[in-house]
């Protein structure tokens, strides 16, 4: 299905191809952008943006300091911080002297280095409801984002990466969180443990596509293939939370990725699957509506309740974030 619906590109403008030569970028992607975006003037915007454009981010961890106790302690430093209005405990570094990863409030685990759009997705599982399942945990940025809201329900984190649980050990740590629960498992069957989530956030391996100018000549240059194979082991990832989740119990699907193969396409077969509803998730900036229209592929009305930041409008990484209920 979705080879046929590449079949259905249209070929991008001259300009477009030139500028895509500049970049180094297959033209296909200008192709999918321009479907994506709507017009190529929005292309070449998203494309101009550059990494000093990016905030930089650290997330305060009030479980141990207040917002504004951390930032005099760096301000004295020598930092300059700017708070983010609409995530109360994220502050944008605007400079640092030092490494912001290398300070003795760091090591206190008085906050983590983490991407301002990543924290939207634990923010949109909230009520949170015990046991949660932190589905592609990694490093743990997330699972301890959660575990700062929510510190005492029971908190599993599983991921395939032996390495990133290792990082992840050692944020819960410093962190001085006490209810992580780390699994080295292939998420893909946790349906076969027979346990039972009230929440689960579902940050899933994608293509990295949102992080595209970030890293110019990178991430481009993965083949049609390499997405197709991503998008089977999403649907195969998101099934299997879906079946260990409760009746009634909440699932948050993201990904670092503007590709609506990786977001819209995945939320909508599984939610026709498995008879889920895709809810509105209510953020304090304004973000853009998910894609329901796009190559002829069957996506649900609803998937426009998903939602879509963009580097140059949200001044983040590409990052997609669907809410779903199980019915």
């Amino acid at each position: 299905m979705l080879k046929e619906a590449f079949n259905r590109l249209k070929k991008p403008s001259a300009k477009l191809e030139e500028y895509a030569r500049k970049l180094g970028m297959p033209t296909r992607y200008m192709a999918r952008f321009v479907e994506i975006l709507g017009g190529e003037d929005e292309v070449i915007e998203l494309l101009s943006t550059t990494e000093d454009k990016i905030l930089k981010t650290i997330r305060v961890n009030t479980l141990k300091i207040g917002r504004w106790k951390l930032v005099r302690l760096l301000e004295e430093k020598g930092f300059v911080l700017k708070p983010i209005h609409y995530i109360p405990y994220a502050l944008a570094v605007i400079k640092s002297p030092i490494s912001i990863g290398a300070t003795h409030e760091y090591l206190l685990g008085y906050y983590i280095v983490q991407s301002l759009a990543s924290m939207f997705a634990p923010l949109a599982l909230y009520p949170y409801k015990g046991p949660i399942l932190d589905a592609c945990a990694g490093a743990g940025a997330k699972t301890t984002q959660i575990a700062q809201h929510n510190p005492n329900d029971l908190i599993v984190a599983v991921d395939i990466n032996r390495r990133k649980l290792l990082g992840l050990k050692n944020h819960v740590s410093r962190l001085g969180i006490t209810n992580v629960i780390a699994v080295k498992y292939d998420v893909r069957h946790i349906s076969k443990l027979n346990i039972q989530f009230q929440t689960a956030l579902v940050d899933a391996p994608c293509t990295g596509e949102g992080l595209i100018v970030l890293s110019k000549g990178r991430k481009v240059q993965r083949s049609l293939q390499s997405l197709l194979d991503r998008v089977k082991l999403q649907l195969e990832i998101l099934a299997s939370v879906v079946e260990s989740v409760v009746d009634n119990g909440v699932i948050v699907y993201s990904t670092c990725s503007t590709a609506v193969e990786e977001n819209e396409y995945v939320v909508s077969i599984v939610a026709q699957e498995y008879g889920l509803k895709i809810d509105k998730v209510n953020f304090d900036i304004p973000v853009r509506k998910g894609i329901t229209d796009y190559l002829g592929l069957p996506i649900l009305n609803e998937a426009s309740n998903c939602v879509r930041l963009y580097p140059h409008i949200h001044h983040t990484e590409g990052f997609t974030i669907c809410r779903l209920v199980k019915r």
